[in-house]
């Protein structure tokens, strides 16, 4: 029987507030359905997408967790600037990302949709829409539940579920590093993640109230159109 992905994503005001997705049978659709509309806690457009899937490749989860906590956002920064570099991102490039994602990454003003994809080695911002920037879709657990339980039994929280998974299927599709906090303003914990870092959770990346945020992918430019499409288009269920 065929997968199907359920996705969803809200907006307040024609800005991004809330998104999640699931991987399930059909026969689960009625009770993920429920799950994901009352996720948001305020909107004025929400849209849900159905998508038969074809194809699903189940992989393992490798990022191993950690967590660290600070005094302060300046401290913070510094440690996941250090995770960067660690992870292979030059420094002035991993900079240029969190003051990226402090100042707004769209050029309009505000936080992107999506991710800013990153060449590693220059800086430059290669998403084709730097509005829209690129959404990692197409992702979920295998054994879903358990990993929740696992993840909330740890102290975390069920952002971290679903950020985890993301980030594993963005290193799979060959992104070096991520960084990421969140655009909600009273959530303050991001996260650095590569192979050589695990998925390192750090608090606080930013001061409660901020609603700036986002996501920066660090990529090879001339993997740009692979990766992307691997992103976007690559079904995968992960295993725990």
């Amino acid at each position: 029987m065929d997968l199907v992905s359920a996705r969803m994503r809200a907006s307040l005001k024609g800005k991004h507030v809330s998104g999640a997705e699931r991987i399930v049978l059909p026969d689960d659709i009625p009770e993920v359905l429920k799950e994901l509309l009352n996720r948001p806690k305020n909107y004025d457009s929400l849209i849900v997408t159905l998508e038969r899937l074809g194809s699903v490749e189940t992989f393992k989860a490798f990022l191993p967790v950690s967590s660290y906590t600070f005094s302060s956002v300046e401290e913070a920064r510094e440690f996941a600037l250090s995770k960067l570099i660690v992870a292979g991102v030059p420094e002035s490039v991993a900079r240029r990302a969190i003051s990226l994602l402090s100042e707004g990454a769209n050029p309009k003003g505000g936080n992107m949709r999506g991710a800013v994809l990153m060449d590693i080695n220059s800086g430059e911002r290669l998403e084709p829409d730097r509005e829209r920037g690129i959404r990692t879709v197409r992702v979920d657990w295998e054994n879903r539940r358990d990993v929740k339980e696992r993840i909330l039994s740890k102290g975390y929280t069920e952002r971290t579920l679903d950020a985890l998974a993301l980030a594993n299927k963005n290193i799979l599709c060959g992104v070096v590093a991520e960084l990421c906090w969140s655009d909600d303003p009273d959530y303050l914990t991001g996260y650095v993640a590569s192979k050589k870092t695990g998925y390192v959770r750090i608090t606080p990346l930013k001061e409660k109230g901020d609603p700036l945020g986002g996501r920066v992918y660090f990529i090879p430019k001339e993997k740009t159109g692979e990766i992307i499409r691997c992103l976007e288009k690559r079904a995968i269920l992960l295993r725990w």
